[in-house]
């Protein structure tokens, strides 16, 4: 929705200048309007300078009353990046309280909502968000459930210094945020394709706020510990099979119902498989015909879905926007989506996104989206090794059949993805030693470095670390800032948390079973989308053929990259680019296929020129 941005410092230095900047740098984010609101606050005798700024797009309530930094009851000051969707209930109860409301928005209802109920008021919102009410003493700061909206900070213990904002890129033009890659981090990506985790970013000193939780700072503060005020239960449920999927159905229609609340244009996102097909039949149940689609495809064989989007939108009378996709268009876009991503990306998949956003943000302010379904109903393939594993004699034997008709669906998986890649998936754990081509006295500080895979031997427990470690966190900062780049929020209704607690608590057999994914969500879709789609097996996932391409014309240009990489000190003391060259060879002419080592190489060169490093 918006970019937010924010300082407390020891000293009355005016914010102000800072702020700004760093809202010039968010800007992509919140095109609408901006505000900044500064302060001088004493704690222990002490002055503090706080400034808080924040980038609107206007989604709720388009009017100047919107405006943020908002004040509310009692001189609360708030900015507010996300939607609460479940705000007009969350109004109507507040009113009934006394509150009273000169707005329309649904920041309103957040800073009377915090006003009235305290820091337990996140724990009633049903949405996405990453906000900051200051009091006039300390601020109050959060993160949703599951981090649809991003919180990075920095935070210097021996001053109490703390910076925080939307991106990460935007913290820095603040003086006294370190600008450092954080190596480690960095080895870990290039040798074992590991993304953020626990709160780690690419750069030293900056971290993430967890989803779900919040914390509160005073000025001047040295140490502080977020407060987790949500997770997934452990615990799984004995229920009828048929109340399932009552209530499964009954609660993503309701998810669905919520994510529709806009007073700007909305649309949605379309790659012709089942989740998306089923939130445009669930949409179109709400009453709502016509609903613009945006789609991405490529020419290349086992990339292109065109045949299943149409049927989507035949069967749905969707107004269809297709944009299709070439070496040429990825030349002149890779390094600003790297940018855009404020830390590089495990695979190519996220350049597919970021085409539909650059399409989407022609016509409309609001995206809805299918991600969250995958990893909330086992929808990967990497899920069936574990399903195997548990299975009987007597169960392998009934699974067989269907199992091999959903890998033989997807054996372009095979072309796409290294054989050795695929292999490390279904062992859960990657080489330690694999040949890399890093430089050897930067990769000798890193030797006793192993990767964090594990083998999981229970589908709920891989379900459980898909939503909050290995997959979905990634996934959804690609989702943001692929989107937010054109100026469009995006929405997931398989993320509602009532969802997800209720899916997630449910027997495995309801997720997988036998070789079918995400049987819940089939059993709902059922008669409801096309009978093509939903029969369907091949799960493609937002493939991008750079792996072909490198094969061809974007050859020359991966090679420049790689030599103006080679010009920036960081990058040449990590990479050897006389090895990447010859894995170039290799993969261009065939003989192996290298595509996700060079994308990861690709990726932090260019992450390093943009990032300034």
């Amino acid at each position: 929705m918006c970019g937010i941005v924010g300082i407390i410092r020891p000293g009355k230095n005016d914010p102000v200048p800072e702020i700004k900047n760093a809202l010039k740098i968010l800007q992509h984010r919140g095109p609408d309007d901006n505000g900044v609101w500064s302060d001088i606050a004493v704690q222990d005798q002490i002055a503090y300078s706080i400034g808080l700024g924040h980038a609107r797009l206007s989604i709720i309530d388009l009017s100047e009353r919107g405006h943020q930094p908002m004040v509310g009851i009692d001189g609360l000051i708030i900015i507010l990046n996300g939607e609460i969707y479940n705000y007009l209930e969350l109004k109507n109860e507040l009113s009934d309280s006394g509150y009273a409301f000169t707005t329309n928005t649904d920041t309103e209802v957040v800073l009377n909502a915090f006003h009235c109920w305290g820091e337990q008021c996140v724990e009633r919102f049903i949405g996405m968000w990453a906000f900051a009410i200051w009091n006039g003493r300390q601020l109050f700061l959060s993160r949703d459930r599951l981090g649809k909206k991003p919180f990075y900070y920095h935070h210097n213990e021996t001053t109490g210094f703390m910076a925080f904002a939307s991106e990460i890129k935007a913290l820095k033009v603040i003086e006294g945020v370190p600008w450092q890659p954080d190596e480690r981090t960095v080895f870990r990506y290039l040798a074992f394709g590991e993304m953020e985790r626990e709160g780690a970013t690419f750069f030293s000193g900056i971290k993430e706020l967890l989803p779900g939780c919040s914390l509160t700072f005073l000025p001047g503060q040295k140490q502080f510990a977020p407060r987790r005020f949500w997770k997934i239960s452990d615990d799984e449920i004995d229920i009828d099979e048929r109340e399932a999927v009552l209530k499964t159905s009954e609660l993503l229609h309701d998810s669905v119902r919520l994510r529709l609340r806009s007073d700007a244009p909305l649309g949605l996102s379309l790659s012709g498989g089942l989740d998306s097909s089923m939130l445009l039949a669930v949409i179109n149940e709400l009453g709502i015909d016509s609903v613009p689609v945006f789609t991405a495809g490529y020419q290349e064989p086992g990339y292109n879905e065109t045949r299943y989007i149409h049927m989507a939108n035949d069967y749905f009378s969707c107004k269809p926007h297709f944009t299709e996709t070439g070496i040429d268009h990825f030349v002149n876009d890779f390094e600003k989506l790297i940018y855009h991503l404020d830390q590089p990306s495990k695979l190519p998949g996220p350049y597919s996104q970021w085409r539909v956003a650059e399409l989407a943000g022609n016509h409309v302010k609001v995206l809805i989206d299918g991600q969250g379904a995958d990893e909330l109903a086992g929808g990967y393939m990497y899920f069936l090794p574990v399903m195997w594993k548990n299975s009987s004699v007597r169960q392998k034997i009934k699974q067989f059949p269907d199992l091999m008709l959903t890998i033989l669906a997807n054996r372009h998986m095979f072309t796409q993805y290294p054989l050795s890649a695929i292999w490390e998936r279904v062992r859960g754990k990657g080489r330690s030693n694999q040949y890399l081509p890093l430089q050897e006295q930067w990769r000798s500080d890193f030797i006793s470095e192993r990767p964090e895979w594990e083998i999981v031997s229970d589908i709920n427990d891989m379900i459980r670390k898909s939503i909050t470690s290995t997959s979905l966190p990634a996934l959804l900062r690609y989702g943001d800032r692929n989107t937010m780049a054109f100026g469009v929020e995006n929405r997931c209704p398989f993320l509602d948390h009532r969802l997800v607690e209720f899916v997630a608590s449910l027997p495995a057999d309801m997720k997988i079973r036998n070789g079918t994914t995400k049987w819940i969500f089939r059993v709902i879709a059922k008669g409801r989308i096309p009978d093509k789609i939903f029969k369907r097996r091949l799960k493609m996932g937002f493939p991008t053929p750079v792996g072909e391409w490198l094969r061809n014309n974007l050859s020359v240009s991966a090679r420049q990259w790689l030599v103006s990489y080679n010009d920036f000190d960081n990058f040449s003391r990590w990479v050897d680019s006389s090895k990447v060259l010859s894995i170039f060879d290799e993969h261009t002419s065939g003989k192996k296929d290298h595509q996700a080592l060079l994308w990861r190489i690709l990726s932090i060169g260019a992450w390093v020129k943009g990032a300034g490093l």
